[in-house]
């Protein structure tokens, strides 16, 4: 029975298709959009991308609603300079929901944890729903690619 439920449950994502290239320029102009807003302080326009119950995992936990803008202002504060690149849009559920992804780099400008001028990346990965005739984000997270380590290609200190 359990086998049977998770096989139902997972037939929409087995058939996930590259969505069209209509679908991929709504998603990368509203990412766009959604990265402009954050860019700039704007939390109301910025979450006016996600559902209302919709959340983000990130490198500064787990947020949703009014802590999502909350993340928005402190970044902005920090001097953010974010940039998103959409690599892939794939169609689930017959259409009515995409599951998006792509990289993205960021720089501070006044991050305590991050030295003026680094650049750090990513990626990201997004489930949108359709509202009316607009792609909402339903559910978000980023991750940071970790840095290079400082031992690797080194040779060992201890002699």
């Amino acid at each position: 029975m359990t086998i049977l439920a998770l096989t139902v449950a997972m037939a929409p994502v087995a058939k996930a298709q590259q969505a069209d290239s209509q679908t991929k320029q709504a998603v990368e102009a509203m990412v766009a959009k959604w990265t402009q807003a954050v860019n700039q302080g704007d939390d109301k326009t910025a979450s006016s991308f996600f559902t209302s119950d919709a959340f983000s995992i990130d490198v500064y936990g787990r947020s949703s609603g009014a802590q999502r803008a909350e993340v928005t202002k402190k970044v902005h504060e920090m001097g953010i300079d974010l940039t998103n690149k959409v690599d892939d849009v794939r169609s689930l559920a017959s259409g009515q929901a995409l599951l998006a992804s792509g990289t993205f780099t960021v720089r501070y400008s006044n991050n305590p944890n991050v030295k003026p001028g680094d650049t750090l990346t990513g990626n990201w990965m997004r489930v949108l729903v359709k509202e009316g005739s607009d792609w909402k984000i339903a559910a978000q997270s980023l991750t940071r690619q970790a840095p290079p380590s400082a031992t690797v290609g080194s040779s060992s200190t201890n002699k």
